[in-house]
């Protein structure tokens, strides 16, 4: 699988039509609700297991309802990586 990576919030305005998306900062509801908005095919966020506990229910309802996935865990050795590929 081919995930998106998103090191920081800047990156948000280069994402277009992604399906899987790792985030490597802290989002905040504005960044996840302009990452949907702008990836319309969006299936899964990955954020790390540290930032899960700072998603808000109410944003989570939100994904789960526009039919994406919201996962925890790492990408190792990211850097500055465009792209990376995870096993399923």
């Amino acid at each position: 699988m081919k995930i998106r990576m998103l090191n920081s919030k800047e990156e948000i305005d280069r994402v277009n039509n992604e399906e899987f998306v790792h985030l490597s900062f802290r989002p905040s509801s504005v960044d996840l609700l302009s990452i949907i908005k702008q990836c319309p095919k969006l299936q899964m966020i990955q954020i790390p297991s540290s930032y899960m506990k700072t998603i808000s229910s109410d944003l989570s309802q939100l994904l789960k309802m526009n039919g994406i996935e919201l996962l925890e865990g790492e990408l190792k050795g990211s850097g500055i990586a465009k792209y990376k590929e995870a096993d399923n």
